[in-house]
């Protein structure tokens, strides 16, 4: 089978497609023929040797595809089932343990980015019925961590107003989970473009931050001066705009660092407002399974900005590395 991998070096310019041992499954494992994967900003960063795992390492937590194969103890799952994978396996439900960020797919665990797959039946997620399989392998990982940011980090309510930073997956996922029980979006890019494509996915308002340098200022005039109940930090390089653009005893969920893992933070901003700052790393199969409810029941199509063909690897690589795609970008294998 193929497979990308990281082979002798670490690099974007070493991503490549090797073939390997198609997988033998265990009696509680079901074999899955992968048929679409999606990047995610993490993807890239392992491949520059974020984490220096041992060579040659796999890419990649976010798959879907056809389960081919059960063993002997499966019962969950059957032939024929369209699945994805859920990222930190060992987390089902609950608060996220230590021992579960050993299970991290594409991580500390081999990657997902392979034509088969042989993993145990627990860790994976029937798609919502109202997906493709390209739509389903955007959703593990961006999707889970909107979700959790939204709703169970951020406890967004009815009426209450959510700001969100740039177009990526994560921030559209949000802006249509948000939008399904009446909260109020505000939205941040430096392109016009993608946020006119925003608003007609529902944001309320836009603001684009190159126009507008004190976008902080902007979102108190549009919130009458009370600001933001919950905002997704995607960068931190602006973090203090963003606690200057929050309500008295907001939350700011951290689902990216997008401007690099160091940050300065007005102490004194955060103490004022009374904020709460809360990481988020995606979400147990528990919150996976409730938000492929929302998605069935609400008929939520997830934003793939291009679908590439397996060939296309390099092309891809080199189109999510420029940072312009708007939502998801998906591999075909």
């Amino acid at each position: 089978m193929k497979s990308i991998v990281m082979h002798k070096a670490y690099g974007l310019e070493n991503i490549a497609i090797r073939e390997r041992p198609t997988p033998v499954i265990n009696e509680n494992e079901v074999l899955v023929r992968v048929k679409a994967v999606s990047f995610n900003k993490l993807d890239m960063m392992i491949a520059q040797g974020a984490l220096e795992k041992p060579l040659p390492h796999t890419l990649g937590s976010d798959a879907a595809g056809i389960v081919e194969q059960i063993g002997s103890r499966v019962t969950a799952l059957n032939v024929g089932d369209a699945v994805s994978t859920h990222y930190i396996q060992a987390w089902q439900s609950g608060a996220l343990k230590n021992s579960d960020l050993k299970t991290r797919l594409g991580a500390e665990l081999p990657g997902v980015f392979s034509e088969y797959i042989a993993i145990p039946e627990h860790y994976l997620v029937k798609i919502p019925v109202n997906l493709s399989l390209e739509e389903a392998a955007s959703i593990p990982l961006a999707g889970v961590t909107a979700w959790e940011a939204v709703f169970n980090a951020g406890l967004l309510q009815k009426g209450q107003t959510v700001l969100l930073q740039g177009t990526g997956g994560v921030s559209l996922f949000a802006l249509q989970f948000a939008k399904t029980i009446g909260a109020r979006i505000i939205i941040l890019s430096g392109s016009d473009e993608k946020l006119q494509r925003a608003k007609t996915l529902g944001a309320d308002e836009i603001i684009n931050y190159k126009k507008e340098e004190d976008w902080a200022k902007k979102v108190l005039e549009l919130t009458q001066g009370n600001g933001v109940d919950l905002a997704l930090e995607m960068s931190w390089t602006d973090i203090d705009k963003t606690t200057k653009a929050m309500k008295l005893g907001g939350r700011i969920a951290v689902v990216g660092m997008l401007g690099g893992i160091l940050a300065e933070v007005s102490v004194l901003g955060v103490m004022l407002k009374s904020l709460s700052i809360i990481g988020v790393q995606a979400g147990s199969k528990s919150s996976f399974l409730e938000m492929n409810k929302a998605i069935e029941a609400n008929n939520i199509k997830p934003v793939i900005d291009k679908v590439f063909a397996l060939s296309e690897l390099k092309q891809a690589v080199d189109y999510f590395g420029k940072g312009q795609h708007f939502g998801k970008i998906v591999l075909k294998f």
